[in-house]
């Protein structure tokens, strides 16, 4: 605080007039005080409410305009009101102000003309393939989209003593003990509630990996939220112990045992303001208020994000754009990617690899013209949430995009005029596929649909993960083909054994078959699509099946004989 104090009160002598002639004459000198004390309200605004970073770029970026400013004002007066100032004088005085505005207007808009290569630097992408994306079990795949975490957190607020106080915080993706949940914070809703109420009751979790878990308030006073204001405002608490740090975001996260904090990810500029890196985080208990700063490299292992998804967005339209530099940006566009724009809030999606680790996910595509798009993707990155490091998959060059994924889930239930949630892409079986979910107009999770990304034809859906994954396991195994499965897919299992029980499925223009082996509890199935000899076997044939273990309790097969 005593650091904001003094910086504020140094600052606000650059308000006080450079022409001596303000000094000298009585006229003007009873401004000075006035001047001054207007100086001390603008570095209150910019570091006490504005919680700016107290370093130097910063305060020549704010300052420094008011500067030129005041020379050209304060010439143009003294020349105007007092009849032996001299006009050469004032016209040098104010000549220099409008140098200093002309000079840093120029600088701050060609600047980032000459920062390609930094910000293709930083971005730091490496291309890598479906070998270094292992394929993710169903159990953790998350299905529970956004908004569908968020309706339930809402019904949820209205056990609350006095619901109309608060409001929903931010509501994102994280791993506690080992599943995946979304979590959001009881947030005030607005000043006067805040001044009625001592502490905010707690946070709301919603199972992101099972749409029928029932959602769970947790209840916890928490006293210092990014919602109150003045002393308890979180971000103004972290921002008057640590006057210097630039705080690039701050994101509620829950510890294995279920206690909360708010984690505030600090970092600073390079580039004179330009291109921000991050530096680590400041752990905030918003119980007690109290603080503790970490190295993003010290960081405690149930902290699930270090770099925000604004950093990955950014780093991700860098990475894609200024490849070659910034002629060919604008001129030869060689070999040039852009993130899709799925239409939705999210620019990139938490996603989570087999390690249950946050990654920030977004697929690319050619970078295109005004007026064009894009159905396909050439490929997609994946930023990791807590080292920076951006993976960038090019072997995916060709698939389905998100968009067209979302597309084509929208498109199978025009009739329910269901709406796609933000795709996420997985290896699943050995396949790149999107996983999108869909609601109906007020929110509710209606289906979940798995689209394969080689080929929009193959893809299953179901009102649950169990059925959803059941039923694009059946889409695989009888209308994929080997020349479109990207990479080397699993190693095949094979079983020979005595049929005891089977059971044939006529589905449509199709016929399921499901049977018990001797000797294994599982369920195996086939489609006589792919295999028309199927619907001839019965109870006591010896087979042999090949299939892909993925050690769920009905298991496809990939090849047959008997």
């Amino acid at each position: 605080m005593l650091q904001i104090l003094f910086i504020t009160a140094a600052a606000a002598l650059l308000f006080l007039p450079l022409q001596l002639q303000w000094w000298k004459t009585p006229f003007f000198r009873k401004w000075l005080l006035s001047r001054y004390v207007i100086g001390l309200v603008y570095g209150f605004a910019l570091f006490y409410v504005g919680l700016l970073d107290q370093s130097l770029t910063a305060i020549i970026t704010y300052y420094l305009p008011i500067v030129g400013i005041s020379l050209i004002a304060d010439n143009t007066l003294v020349f105007t009101f007092k009849k032996t100032f001299r006009k050469q004088t004032a016209v040098k005085g104010a000549g220099i102000g409008i140098l200093l505005l002309v000079g840093f207007f120029i600088f701050w808009t060609i600047q980032p003309l000459f920062l390609a290569d930094e910000k293709y630097d930083i971005a730091g992408g490496e291309e890598v393939t479906v070998e270094d994306l292992p394929p993710v079990s169903e159990e953790h795949i998350p299905v529970v989209p956004l908004s569908f975490a968020r309706y339930r957190s809402d019904v949820l607020m209205g056990q609350l003593e006095n619901p109309a106080f608060y409001n929903l915080g931010e509501t994102r993706i994280q791993r506690i003990d080992g599943t995946l949940y979304w979590v959001t914070p009881i947030e005030y809703d607005g000043l006067f509630r805040w001044y009625r109420s001592s502490a905010v009751p707690g946070y709301i979790t919603v199972n992101a990996e099972n749409p029928r878990s029932e959602p769970e308030l947790v209840q916890v006073e928490m006293k210092y939220v990014p919602s109150a204001f003045f002393h308890e405002n979180l971000e103004r608490r972290v921002r008057l112990a640590y006057p210097e740090v630039l705080m690039l975001d701050t994101t509620f996260e829950v510890d294995g045992d279920g206690n909360p904090f708010y984690i505030v990810s600090y970092g600073h500029y390079t580039e004179f303001r330009r291109v921000a890196d991050v530096d680590g985080i400041i752990i905030v208990d918003p119980v007690t208020g109290d603080m503790e700063q970490y190295a993003k490299e010290e960081a405690p292992e149930w902290v699930n994000r270090i770099y925000p998804p604004h950093i990955a967005q950014e780093r991700n339209q860098w990475f894609g754009v200024y490849k070659q530099g910034l002629i060919n940006r604008y001129i030869g566009r060689e070999g040039l990617t852009e993130p899709t724009a799925w239409g939705t809030e999210d620019a990139v999606v938490g996603v989570i690899d087999r390690d249950l680790q946050l990654n920030w996910f977004t697929d690319h595509m050619r970078l295109t013209g005004e007026g064009e798009s894009s159905q396909s993707m050439v490929g997609f990155t994946m930023f990791d949430a807590r080292t920076g490091e951006l993976r960038y998959f090019r072997d995916a060059s060709g698939m389905l995009n998100g968009r067209t994924a979302m597309n084509l889930a929208e498109r199978t239930f025009v009739r329910d005029d269901y709406v796609a949630g933000s795709p996420s892409l997985y290896n699943i079986y050995g396949q790149y596929t999107w996983v999108v979910p869909l609601m109906d107009k007020n929110g509710v999770l209606r289906q979940i649909m798995l689209v394969n990304a080689s080929s929009e034809s193959v893809y299953g859906y179901g009102e649950s993960k169990q059925e959803a994954f059941r039923s694009y396991q059946l889409a695989l195994t009888s209308r994929i083909d080997d020349d479109v499965i990207p990479g080397e897919i699993t190693d095949l299992v094979e079983i020979t054994a005595a049929v005891t029980r089977v059971y044939k499925w006529d589905r449509e223009d199709n016929v399921t078959v499901r049977m018990l082996l001797e000797g294994s509890d599982r369920i195996f199935t086939v489609n006589a699509s792919a295999f028309p000899r199927a619907v001839f076997i019965e109870a006591g044939d010896e087979i042999t099946i090949r299939f892909m273990d993925t050690g769920e309790e009905i298991q496809a097969i990939e090849e047959l004989d008997f």
